[in-house]
């Protein structure tokens, strides 16, 4: 048996010698510790996570993110299409015609993105209020990718 006679606080409990008072005062700290732990590094994210489920804040920025890219994307294809129908000797075809049907194509592009986007960000949402499941697998891993 092992002899705690060394260390201060001792009581005896049953006949034998057992750090009763040491124990529950190391408990208590450790659970001190464990609290504040929690508090320092878990319950700020977890009251920044409700706080993105419970306002528009992500929808708000992720839709002013699509129309940039598809503003950037449509550029993009708009001059490889002069450029492919110039090494031909040919001009792009800017009728008015032509420019109603990108215009509606660009406008049913951004009503599908915006669409999903509002879908996914409601799926998140309603994931991080019930505690479901967690990120998606991608998700996790965006923080691990410059590592």
């Amino acid at each position: 048996m092992r002899d705690y006679s060394e260390i201060e606080g001792l009581e005896e409990d049953n006949h034998t010698r057992l750090p009763t008072k040491n124990y529950q005062n190391t408990l208590a700290d450790l659970t001190r510790q464990q609290w504040s732990d929690y508090s320092t590094r878990y319950l700020p994210i977890q009251d920044s996570l409700l706080a993105m489920a419970s306002n528009d804040t992500l929808l708000t920025e992720q839709l002013d993110r699509n129309k940039v890219n598809l503003d950037n994307s449509f550029s993009l294809a708009k001059q490889n299409e002069s450029m492919r129908l110039g090494r031909y000797g040919l001009d792009a075809d800017n009728s008015s015609q032509s420019e109603t049907n990108n215009s509606l194509l660009k406008g049913l592009t951004m009503a599908s993105i915006n669409n999903e986007t509002r879908s996914a960000v409601d799926d998140l949402q309603q994931k991080i209020v019930t505690g479901q499941g967690g990120a998606p697998k991608s998700l996790a891993d965006i923080g691990a990718k410059g590592k």
